[in-house]
């Protein structure tokens, strides 16, 4: 249920990412610098600003998907990023802010 109302409420990216692996598998196999520099493209790409990314956490894996948090420099610059196995690779962002709204738990915290 929360996965699934995480998915309907947060902004897709329209990136496709050429990847021989899913997407979800691809990250979790990066050094933390690459998924670093990979996660905060990402953010920068749907638009939002990630000067640069402190850390990175894996919140959840799901059937499909990865839920992972990214934090950047600045205020209220964390995020949720939602990593989809699918032919596209399908990315979904969120403000970590806005986890109340989504019904799912705080940034940082296993789901």
């Amino acid at each position: 249920m929360i996965a699934r109302h995480l998915f309907s409420s947060l902004l897709i990216l329209g990136t496709s990412l050429a990847f021989a692996n899913p997407l979800p598998a691809k990250v979790n196999a990066m050094g933390e610098s690459s998924r670093r520099n990979l996660l905060g493209l990402l953010v920068r790409q749907a638009g939002s600003q990630c000067p640069k990314v402190q850390r990175t956490f894996l919140q959840a894996r799901l059937p499909n998907a990865a839920v992972w948090n990214v934090a950047c420099n600045g205020k209220k610059a964390d995020f949720i990023l939602v990593l989809n196995d699918d032919e596209s690779n399908t990315v979904r962002l969120a403000a970590c802010a806005a986890h109340m709204e989504l019904g799912v738990p705080p940034c940082f915290r296993k789901l």
